[in-house]
């Protein structure tokens, strides 16, 4: 990559990836299909690589395009930060609602970039279930929102939308041999837990309970210590927690993670995208 690199370039490059398609993401720009089109192919040459990656779902990035979006996004928020104002900006409050399945590995590397690009922002963090946040953002007391856009009833069109494969794990990767499957799980109500049961009962697979939490850390806890086989999302993967091999159990469905905010914003777009790139990474 040599010479000046033009900003408008980058933030084309970031609209696409948050929306996954050109279409949509010309008209939050305010450009036509045609002219996005060539801004993205100014910068692959610029780069002299592929950066996007065309679909019949869409549009996504390469691995080229993801190593390269957290700078532009970087660069972006920096060069909106120069332009001049009257006067030091007040410090501004963003309060966010997440599940708890968002916080595990990808809040702190978010809140790291937020604060790196936006550091007149406060940040106030609720973390609880769907049937806590949804009433307390309709009421106004968040500004943004990540959660099944399934169980949180809100009628409103998301952001974005995630779809992420749920896997079943176990110590080690190994299936238990007892006839009778010992399951980990989270605390009913639960849409999770719901699909599981299902997924054993077509199988006609015995099963009892040995664990259940409304803790996330709880039912990992649990399974990394070998007590049963449980669900969640791939990004719970560790050195002691393993998938089980394909065809043990019957799939699972996937999950999706919507996310909505109050109104348009520099920092609450900025948190978005973050959220975004960082949620992507194992998105189905």
């Amino acid at each position: 990559m040599t010479g000046d690199l033009d900003t408008g370039l980058l933030r084309a490059l970031i609209t696409v990836a948050r929306h996954g398609s050109i279409n949509r993401a010309a008209a939050d720009l305010g450009r036509t299909q045609p002219a996005l089109s060539l801004q993205l192919r100014k910068l692959e040459q610029h780069c002299g690589q592929t950066l996007l990656r065309r679909s019949p779902r869409g549009v996504s990035l390469t691995a080229a395009g993801l190593q390269l979006l957290p700078y532009a996004e970087r660069i972006v928020s920096l060069t909106e930060q120069m332009q001049p104002t009257a006067a030091p900006a007040a410090a501004r409050r963003c309060r966010v609602g997440l599940i708890e399945d968002v916080i595990s590995r990808h809040l702190p590397q978010v809140l790291a970039d937020f604060a790196a690009t936006q550091p007149q922002w406060q940040l106030e963090v609720r973390v609880a279930l769907e049937r806590e946040l949804s009433p307390a953002f309709r009421q106004g007391e968040l500004d943004l929102l990540i959660a099944n856009p399934r169980q949180c009833g809100l009628e409103r069109t998301p952001s974005w939308v995630l779809e992420y494969p749920l896997q079943w794990l176990a110590r080690d990767g190994v299936k238990p041999e007892a006839e009778v499957l010992p399951l980990v799980m989270f605390s009913a109500p639960c849409s999770w837990r719901d699909a599981m049961l299902r997924a054993l009962h077509q199988l006609d697979q015995p099963y009892r309970i040995v664990f259940e939490s409304t803790s996330q850390l709880a039912v990992q806890a649990a399974l990394e210590a070998g007590l049963g086989v449980g669900a969640l999302f791939p990004d719970a993967v560790s050195a002691q927690l393993r998938p089980l091999p394909e065809h043990s159990l019957p799939p699972l469905p996937a999950v999706p993670l919507a996310l909505y905010r109050q109104r348009d914003d520099d920092g609450l777009e900025l948190l978005s995208r973050l959220f975004f790139r960082a949620l992507g990474q194992f998105a189905a």
